[in-house]
């Protein structure tokens, strides 16, 4: 099987991707969410963004000492 068509990978690349285009929405809609104001929604945004990127980051990494652990 394709290392990268294992579920588990799937699962964490799939919420990985939902983080980065809910903070990529964020930066790039005009409108303002009622709870976030105009300081607020762009920093949230970078942090989805930042959270997005680690834990698409975490998920190669566990693939990586997945695959090691099998060869």
């Amino acid at each position: 099987m394709n290392k990268f068509m294992q579920p588990a990978f799937l699962l964490r690349a799939a919420i990985a991707i939902g983080y980065i285009v809910l903070g990529i929405l964020l930066l790039t809609m005009p409108l303002t969410i009622k709870i976030l104001n105009k300081t607020t929604q762009p920093l949230f945004a970078v942090v989805l963004l930042a959270y997005g990127s680690f834990r698409m980051y975490r998920a190669v990494q566990l693939l990586k000492e997945e695959n090691g652990k099998n060869e």
